[in-house]
């Protein structure tokens, strides 16, 4: 690349938003922005899962959050107390009882949420004091 170019380049890349380089889409941004030691800590001890989901699409991420946490006490299994939300990246989690599933939890909040343009992907989950991928 040419000194010309170069310099093109950064005055280019050092004038753009914080957003575009650090963009927040990366999963363990969104594992790491609903991730409570505390919630954690006691789901292991109860032998609870956590389970962290993504909030996706082009969606007003404050009112999703307000209806996520509306139903959260309706959905099977969700203990009471553990819901933790994020507005950036957009996600949450949720310490579940071991006897549901996970897949079936988040379809409860798609269907509590009720908003077709609002993708809700689970990403990971805590189990036995192991992060885990979905199957």
């Amino acid at each position: 690349m040419t000194r010309r170019g170069l310099l093109i380049a950064t005055v280019i890349t050092t004038g753009m938003p914080t957003a575009v380089h650090a963009c927040g889409a990366c999963v363990e941004d969104k594992v790491a922005a609903t991730y409570d030691h505390a919630v954690i800590h006691a789901a292991i001890a109860k032998r609870q899962q956590v389970v962290f989901v993504a909030v996706d699409g082009a969606v007003d991420v404050t009112k999703i959050g307000a209806r996520i946490a509306a139903a959260a006490p309706k959905v099977h299994g969700v203990v009471a107390g553990t819901l933790r939300t994020s507005v950036t990246p957009p996600a949450f989690s949720f310490a579940l009882d071991a006897a549901q599933t996970p897949e079936l939890a988040v379809a409860s909040f798609r269907k509590a949420v009720g908003d077709p343009s609002t993708r809700l992907t689970l990403v990971r989950i805590m189990r036995n004091g192991s992060l885990i991928e979905p199957p």
